[in-house]
């Protein structure tokens, strides 16, 4: 901001705080541009959100076996003598 202020352009500052040379930037700049493609692609959008619906399915299979399994045994436990 400083140099923005002495009436430069801001770049040898902005190229400071990237700093271009660092392999962490790039990579960054690798995943970031790969999710940015995958994210606007729709037959990616389509396969992500048919994932998404099978694994809300199966969750709520498993949820609902072990409400039956529960209300089995509580029913199992009502039944017997004390």
């Amino acid at each position: 901001m400083e140099e923005i202020n002495n009436g430069g352009s801001g770049l040898h500052s902005l190229g400071k705080m990237l700093n271009l040379d660092d392999s962490e930037f790039w990579k960054g700049a690798l995943v970031g541009a790969a999710a940015v493609v995958l994210l606007t692609n729709e037959s990616v959008q389509n396969a992500l959100f048919k994932t998404g619906a099978k694994a809300k399915d199966a969750m709520q299979s498993g949820v609902d076996k072990v409400k039956e399994a529960a209300s089995g045994a509580a029913d199992s436990a009502q039944d017997r003598p004390r």
